[in-house]
Parts: structure tokens; C-alpha cells; sequence
């Protein structure tokens, strides 16, 4: 949860960054739209990517345990 809480703000800082860069920050209210759908439309992917990097965490590979098929 932590993880992907951090991935969503940064994905929310990123699309700020993008939207005053390329001039389109004049509406705030149009600015809150366009992250919070970037944020929902992405948000599967956010979850999976948290999840994959809270597992290397806790996880470690063995290569000891990998089978040679």
C-alpha cells in the first residue's frame, strides 16, 4: 500500500511537471481532471509494479533453488 501510494504521487508530480511544461496549467480545475484520470487509468499498472517491488523486499532469489528443466 505504502509502495503504491508512492508511485501514484509520483506519477501525479510527473503529469504536473508535464502540464506546466507544455503550457496547459492555466486551469486548476482542468489540471485536477487530467491527474486524477491519468491516475485511474494507470492505476492497474501502479498496483502491479508495487506489488512486484514490495516482493523484492522480502523476497531474495536463490539460484540454488531454480530448476533445470
Amino acid at each position: 500500500m505504502y509502495v503504491s501510494y508512492a508511485l501514484g504521487v509520483a506519477l501525479a508530480v510527473a503529469v504536473y511537471v508535464l502540464l506546466l511544461l507544455f503550457g496547459l496549467q492555466k486551469n486548476a480545475l482542468r489540471s485536477f481532471f487530467i491527474i486524477a484520470s491519468s491516475i485511474i487509468v494507470l492505476s492497474p499498472y501502479i498496483y502491479q509494479l508495487s506489488k512486484v517491488i514490495w516482493a523484492s523486499f522480502f523476497i531474495k532469489f536463490d539460484s540454488k533453488k531454480v530448476s533445470k528443466d
